[in-house]
This record gives C-alpha cells, sequence and structure tokens, in this order.
C-alpha cells in the first residue's frame, strides 16, 4: 500500500508526515513533511548559482560543479516546522493548522556552510549570514514581492553540522526539498533551513526581514516588559505515536511507543502517564539518543479496568529542559511542545495488543536499524509500504 502525506493546505502546498505510518528511523523521502511559504521555484543543476557576497573580501559564485568539488559532510538530523501542533491549541492562531505531523528525521549530506564562507573571507565585524531562497511571493500584510530568507548568526553559521545540503537519505534532493540545494541548520526549526538557497549576504547586523520579525517571533518577558524574540533552537518535545489517539484496547499489556526529540541537545529521558499527568514513569529508550535526532521510545502497560484513559508523554532534554504542561501563551502559534492529551479507550474483550498491532514489538528492529545507519552511509531499504527517494 502507498502511503501519502496528509495534505493541509494545496497552494502552496503544505503537508505532513503521516507518523501514525512510521516503520522507519528515518522518514522517507516520499512522505516527508513539505512546508512552503510560495510557490516552488523551478531551477536546474545548469543554472545554479549561490552568490556569496556583502562584509566579505572576495565575492563569489558558485556553480554547482564547484560546490560539488568540496569535501562532504553528512549528519543526522530531526527538522521541525516552528508551527507544528497549531491546530492543538486551545486559543485559535494564525498560520498553517498543522496537526502533528510537520516533522521528519532525515540523513542530509552536503559542504558545511562554513567551506563556502570562509572561501569569502569574511570581515571581523560579520555578525549574521543573511540566507536566501529562490522561492519569491506575496504576503497579506507585505504586498510587496519578496524571497523567502532568514539571518543566521555567524556562529551557527560556522558550525560544521550547518550544511549546503544536496542529498537526503542518500537521493539527490527533490524540487518539494529545495533542490538543488538548501540550508540545513540542525536542532534549529525548519523555517532557518532555507529551500532552494541561491544567496548568501553576510552583514555586520541583524537581518530584520519579514520572516524575521513580522513572522517566526515569539514574545518574552524582562524587567523592562515584553520584547519580540526570533525563533532559533527547538524546544524539547516528545509525541506518542502508537497506539494512536481514540484507539480502543484490550485488558493486559499493551505497548505505548513514540519519538521525542530536544533540538541541539540530546533525550535523556521520556516519561509516561496513563491518568493525565497525575502520575509518571520512565519510558525505555531505544536506540541512539543524539544531539540534533528523535529518539525512539516504548512503555508497557498492564491495565485490568476498562474505561477511558488519557495518555500522556513528556521529554527531559541532558540540559535538564522538560516538556511543559501547557502552551506558553506569549509563543503565540510557535514552539508548540506542550505535553498534548492522547484518549484511548480499554474494551472488556479479546487480548491485549501491542502497539504495531502485534505481540512482537519492531522498535528493536528500529532501534538497531538506527545504529546501523548512525555508524555508516545510509543505503536505505525501506518497508515495502514506503518509496524511498523521489517524492519531495
Amino acid at each position: 500500500m502507498q502511503i501519502e502525506r496528509p495534505i493541509v493546505t494545496e497552494y502552496p502546498e503544505n503537508s505532513e508526515t503521516p507518523l501514525s505510518e512510521m516503520r522507519s528511523w528515518v522518514t522517507p523521502n516520499a512522505v516527508f513533511f513539505v512546508r512552503n511559504h510560495f510557490a516552488e521555484p523551478e531551477l536546474t543543476l545548469e543554472n545554479w548559482r549561490l552568490q556569496v557576497h556583502g562584509h566579505v573580501r572576495k565575492r563569489r559564485a558558485w556553480t554547482w560543479e564547484e560546490l560539488n568539488e568540496l569535501p562532504e559532510r553528512t549528519v543526522f538530523a530531526t527538522i521541525e516546522c516552528a508551527g507544528n501542533g497549531r491546530s492543538f491549541l486551545r486559543q485559535p492562531e494564525p498560520g498553517v493548522q498543522w496537526g502533528a505531523g510537520a516533522i521528519g528525521h532525515s540523513e542530509w549530506t552536503g559542504v558545511p556552510l562554513a567551506t563556502v564562507l570562509e572561501a569569502s573571507r569574511p570581515l571581523s565585524d560579520t555578525l549574521e549570514v543573511l540566507c536566501e531562497g529562490a522561492d519569491s511571493g506575496t504576503e497579506p500584510d507585505q504586498p510587496q514581492p519578496m524571497h523567502f530568507a532568514r539571518g543566521l548568526p555567524l556562529a551557527k553559521a560556522m558550525h560544521p553540522d550547518t550544511l549546503l545540503a544536496f542529498r537526503m537519505n542518500g537521493e539527490p534532493l527533490s524540487r518539494s526539498h529545495g533542490a538543488p540545494v538548501r540550508l540545513i541548520v540542525p536542532g534549529w526549526y525548519g523555517v532557518c533551513s532555507v529551500k532552494w538557497i541561491t544567496r548568501l549576504e553576510l552583514l555586520d547586523h541583524q537581518f530584520e526581514g519579514y520572516f524575521q520579525t513580522n513572522k517566526y517571533t515569539i514574545r518574552r518577558r524582562d524587567a523592562r516588559g515584553e520584547c519580540l524574540k526570533r525563533l532559533n533552537r527547538m524546544a524539547v518535545k516528545s509525541q506518542i505515536i502508537r497506539p494512536r489517539a481514540g484507539s480502543e484496547l484490550r485488558p493486559g499489556v499493551n505497548r505505548i511507543s513514540g519519538i521525542a526529540w530536544a533540538g541541539e541537545e540530546a533525550v535523556a529521558k521520556v516519561e509516561i502517564s496513563t491518568d493525565g499527568g497525575r502520575s509518571w514513569r520512565a519510558a525505555s529508550l531505544v536506540g541512539p539518543q543524539a544531539p540534533y535526532s528523535w529518539t525512539l521510545w516504548e512503555y508497557l502497560w498492564e491495565v485490568n479496568t476498562p474505561k477511558d484513559y488519557q495518555f500522556v508523554s513528556r521529554a527531559i532534554s541532558t540540559a535538564s529542559e522538560t516538556q511543559p504542561a501547557e502552551h506558553d501563551s506569549l509563543r503565540g502559534g510557535y514552539m508548540i511542545n506542550f505535553a498534548r492529551p492522547h484518549p484511548v479507550r480499554v474494551i472488556p474483550s479479546g487480548r491485549a495488543q501491542d502497539s504495531w498491532g502485534d505481540t512482537v514489538s519492531r522498535l528493536d528492529d528500529m532501534a538497531l536499524e538506527a545504529v546501523e545507519l548512525s555508524r555508516k552511509r545510509l543505503d536505505i531499504d525501506m518497508d515495502s509500504e514506503f518509496t524511498d527517494g523521489g517524492g519531495i
């Protein structure tokens, strides 16, 4: 059976990863979520150029062939849209009404952004790198055409794991995912990983573009009052994958499983509650626990009383950041990482079921796959349900 991404908006396309069908530590390209602000541009390897200019000693226009001559680097990283989960907020917020699936985890291969920047010899007072994509359009409150662009602090831009990526899970990037080259900023929200990147301008000041000031900001309170802060680092978060919300389970031992991630940090712990958050127990982490990447987890739950239950999961990072119980209203429609209730019903018939649909967990297989993939170059042989590569 061919698995498809649930469509949230058709134009521009915004579609989710079908998390309930997840069968692998990495997300197959064909079902990895798509986030677009404007129409997807048409770029070819022949006409693509990457302009590097601004606060540099040497301007440069890179061709595809020149970029591919540079040493490559590979990073496993989870990418999450900053508005993931917006449809679950009690107070409606504007923007794409994402469910839980604006997230995916992949192997990204490319050239460190630092390699390209160093070739242009940044001036000593450089603060940021303006990263601009080839996609352009208008917004309701911004009628003048503009390119999608974000400013990246120089320290993050020069980190060896920040990539100009051109392969995803071992396959060339597809158009919907930013072909031929996109930025990958591990541990930061997907808005920072600019697709279809064609221009880098080094600045001696903070970039104040539309997607840096009008959108993708949160409010913060300090001694002087409220201020706006731009979104960067991903917050710690977890998601119950199986059983699905609303499932009917049987008395006995049932397996609860899911994913957790913590941006630039690794996940240290996941806790599960079956009574709506009144009491908590530690779940088992399965497979690698690494910065940038999501971690698999599971919990074996023994239940005897048929009734309605509320599952809740919460993750704790290696920096001791804990997933909150409620959404911070100052964040508006962004950074939605509160521990969301997950209702199920236990009915008095049949036998207990594993959350994968049988009595043998597939998480052990996924963990072994994860360890293998983290040790060597990715050579994906996905479950037959999926189409690897080519989809987005």
